[in-house]
């Protein structure tokens, strides 16, 4: 029955992917930096690098190989085709889903596991992340693999297959992403509490070992193992001369990205990203009482027998609630959900133990009941969704390529477009988004100073040809801006798009004039 139910639900989430399919490149840009290190990687003597700012090739510190390595067969296959390279994404996300109908089934009662099971299938959040180029499905769905071997590894088992796998798996999270280091923490945690000894000194040496290979290389070339660390410090990455937090600043973003990831993010986990559900009252309310669920399930399973789970999903709240409040995502939460369902219906099962009167009818079916609900919630905000992006595909299959974007993201496509078809090919940009930007141009580009001092922003401009100035980031506003009027005549404006809020092109000093378009 659980293979049935598995590929029942994986089609039902293939279904709903396609319905809420994406064509179009995402704005972020991590997306496009996967693709240009997954070509880095068919390179010949690469070594992992990307030419995007002007200059020698960089050697790529950032993000780990795993995702890239993945992506790299579909881009030989395909090229920069990104609607066949987000199939890829797709195929994860409908593997996890199959794989999460495995892992929930233990220990559960059958209604509880199935709609537990389609609360996943159906989570909006999961299904926003299939249709982007990004690591999230990738992490998903070998976090998954990891924990449900953990499972598998029973306390009185020898170092058998189960043992590896999850080894193995937990490293595979590592390098998808830098954050997967704390599934082998949690991992060998959990193996200490529980006296295991061997399995604690096997995992500890073993995943260690490793992971070192990416951490000596990383701080070879960066002169540090994560570039994640320091912004962990900051007081905001926008703002570097704000400075760093003391320990105090970090309690208070701790409470603030506590508040934030549950009445802002977890909603749109549970109703879409994009969706106006997301930002209603009902929806954070019912929010917060997921979060509250899952909390309370949560402590009570560190309270009996902690294992892997409790563990790393302690670990991760910790730091996505440590980390930088301007960058509060739900992409954050996306990647632990299976763990915030079955908590949550954990939760309901504790919470129903004080109902009363009424214990004896809720303990049952309260976990049911709260899984069934969300499952609900997501496809009532599916149904209010599919319409439009339906029409939003059919445009763009009819020819309108910036077909869903915002108006100021269309201009800056637009801006983009106008650069690669009217600037020779070595020319380089001063640009807010280099990366996006060198993928859709094939110039350099390269990012301005997040800094007040105009000098210091105009040294780096001076370096570039061109300048792209947009209408959609705060800090072009914050930083560049005044600094380019601070000494507008060494700048011309050559083109302005058509769409409005206008994008402006400025030539910067003696550069190749543009032909005319």
């Amino acid at each position: 029955m659980t293979a049935r139910v598995a590929l029942a639900l994986a089609a039902l989430h293939l279904l709903l992917c396609a319905a809420l399919f994406d064509p179009k490149i995402h704005t972020g840009g991590d997306s496009v930096t996967y693709m240009l290190l997954a070509e880095s990687l068919l390179r010949a003597g690469d070594g992992y690098s990307t030419q995007i700012a002007p200059g020698p090739p960089e050697v790529h510190t950032k993000y780990p190989p795993g995702y890239p390595a993945l992506l790299a067969p579909m881009v030989a296959a395909f090229g920069r085709n990104f609607v066949a390279l987000k199939l890829l994404s797709v195929l994860l996300t409908a593997a996890s889903t199959a794989l999460f109908v495995v892992y929930a089934r233990s220990g559960r009662a059958r209604a509880s596991w199935l709609l537990l099971a389609l609360a996943f299938a159906v989570c909006p959040g999961v299904i926003d992340y299939s249709r982007w180029m990004l690591s999230e499905a990738a992490f998903l769905l070998v976090t998954l693999l990891a924990l449900w071997q953990l499972e598998q590894d029973r306390p009185e088992a020898r170092l058998g297959p189960a043992f590896w796998m999850a080894l193995l798996a937990s490293v595979a999270t590592f390098y998808v992403r830098s954050i997967g280091a704390l599934l082998l923490a949690a991992a060998s945690l959990a193996y200490l509490t529980r006296r295991e000894w061997r399995k604690f000194l096997v995992h500890g040496v073993v995943g260690a070992g490793l992971t070192i290979p990416w951490i000596v290389r990383s701080r070879i070339h960066s002169g540090t193992t994560s570039s994640y660390f320091e912004e962990f410090l900051l007081a905001n990455i926008y703002s570097p001369e704000a400075g760093r937090l003391d320990a105090w600043g970090m309690a208070g973003r701790f409470a603030t990205n506590a508040w934030v990831y549950a009445t802002r993010e977890l909603p749109r986990a549970l109703a879409g990203s994009d969706s106006t559900w997301a930002t209603s009252l009902p929806v954070a309310i019912v929010a917060v009482l997921v979060a509250l669920l899952a909390l309370l399930g949560l402590v009570c399973a560190l309270r009996r027998r902690p294992g892997a789970p409790e563990y790393y999903l302690t670990l991760s709240c910790a730091s996505i609630f440590l980390f930088q409040t301007s960058v509060a995502d739900v992409r954050y939460l996306v990647v632990l959900m299976p763990l915030v369902l079955l908590y949550a219906a954990d939760g309901a099962a504790v919470a129903a133990k004080y109902a009363g009167a009424w214990r004896g009818w809720l303990e049952p079916r309260l976990p049911a009941l709260v899984a069934g609900g969300l499952a609900v919630l997501s496809l009532g905000a599916h149904a209010a969704r599919i319409p439009e992006n339906l029409d939003m595909i059919a445009a763009y299959r009819a020819g309108d390529r910036y077909a869903g974007y915002h108006p100021a993201v269309a201009s800056f496509f637009e801006a983009a477009e106008w650069v690669g078809e009217n600037t020779p090919a070595g020319a380089s940009v001063t640009v807010r988004k280099p990366r996006l930007f060198h993928a859709l141009t094939g110039r350099r580009a390269l990012i301005y100073p997040f800094s007040s001092d105009r000098g210091k922003v105009l040294d780096s401009v001076r370096q570039t040809d061109y300048v792209l100035v947009d209408a959609l980031y705060q800090t072009t506003r914050m930083y560049l801006l005044p600094a380019l009027m601070h000494d507008e005549d060494s700048f011309e404006v050559i083109y302005a798009t058509d769409t409005d809020p206008a994008n402006f092109v400025l030539r910067v000093g003696n550069a190749a004039t543009p032909p005319a378009p």
